[in-house]
């Protein structure tokens, strides 16, 4: 904390200092409107780099960053003090001290964007070097999920098969089940991976194709229940299959946490200028309130505080890829789930 007060102090300061030298020079300055423009403008040039350093202190820059930063400021100031000082300490040379505080304003400025740039460069260097690191790790963690969920899946259904007990029995279906469900997982992961990896697709969806053929198997297995579709015919969007694999995991979502009746699920969509609303909707109580909220970025994820599954992280990930983003609304008769999407 004291680097970081010492750096924005530094800066700061040079601002302090450039306003003082405006306001000694504006006794001076007579009614010449072109001097008193040029002192007005050194006073200008000071707050704006008081304010900078105000900003920066609050900033979630590094202090790291923030010394970096505020070593380009010095160097500008220490370089043009040093050339001006020589300038006007040459016979016959006569430079105003408006002007002087004017040069330094401006080399000021321009030297703490030139900073402020470096350090974006440089985080998003960081940046990208974490990304390759959590590609890599995310890669091998999926490739030895899949192959342990494998092997307990396959020895856990022969205990299924060969157990007289029933209680034993039941407890080697739920591994089963259980491993089928971390396999699950596995392309959940690899969705997201690549969501975030991927620029925003270019092509053309038909999404009432798209919504009929995720319905169409629901309706299958699930002959009680009710599974509307809403989408006008023709109604074409940007995306691609991660579209599609959104749009299954908020069906998906819908069914299994719809209530303990026959499942309701309705699909509508809409325009709205350049962007497109996918709303899916179901009958059951709603997303929890810890639930929206960590979605939401408003409450940090904890042991305590999680979702229940990746199904809402997959679409809202795939959202955010194509443009837009997910919406989660909570209300008397069942939660509406919106992704946004960019319209064609």
């Amino acid at each position: 904390m004291i680097r970081r007060a010492l750096a924005v102090g530094s800066i700061a300061a040079t601002g302090l200092a450039l306003v003082a030298g405006a306001v000694s020079n504006a006794a001076g300055a007579g009614t010449d409107g072109i001097v008193l423009a040029l002192v007005a403008l050194g006073a200008v040039l000071g707050t704006a780099i008081v304010a900078g350093a105000a900003y920066l202190y609050r900033s979630d820059v590094a202090t790291a960053h923030t010394a970096r930063i505020a070593g380009w400021n010095l160097l500008g100031v220490a370089l043009l003090g040093v050339i001006l000082a020589l300038a006007r300490a040459a016979p016959g040379v006569s430079i105003p001290a408006y002007v002087v505080v004017d040069v330094l304003g401006v080399s000021s400025v321009a030297h703490l964007l030139i900073g402020y740039n470096d350090v974006r460069r440089i985080r998003a260097e960081e940046l990208a070097r974490q990304r390759r690191t959590l590609a890599v790790v995310n890669r091998l963690t999926r490739h030895n999920l899949r192959n342990r969920t494998q092997v307990l899946t396959g020895h856990a259904a022969v205990l299924a098969e060969e157990l007289d007990d029933p209680d034993h029995r039941a407890a080697a279906e739920t591994i089963r089940d259980t491993a089928r469900d971390l396999a699950d997982m596995d392309g959940e992961l690899e969705t997201i991976q690549t969501a975030l990896n991927d620029d925003s697709p270019d092509q053309s969806v038909d999404l009432a194709a798209l919504v009929e053929d995720v319905l169409a198997p629901y309706r299958e297995s699930h002959p009680d229940g009710t599974f509307e579709s809403d989408v006008p015919d023709g109604f074409t969007v940007y995306g691609d299959e991660q579209l599609r694999t959104a749009v299954e995991h908020l069906v998906e979502n819908a069914v299994e946490h719809g209530g303990s009746g026959p499942p309701y699920v309705r699909v509508a969509a809409e325009t709205d200028g350049d962007s497109a609303e996918i709303r899916v909707s179901d009958r059951g109580p709603g997303v929890p309130d810890d639930e929206v909220a960590v979605l939401d970025g408003d409450r940090e994820i904890s042991q305590l505080e999680h979702g229940s599954g990746l199904g809402l992280w997959v679409a809202k990930t795939v959202a955010e890829r194509h443009g837009g983003d997910l919406a989660i609304e909570n209300g008397d008769r069942g939660a509406t789930v919106s992704l946004s999407v960019r319209a064609v």
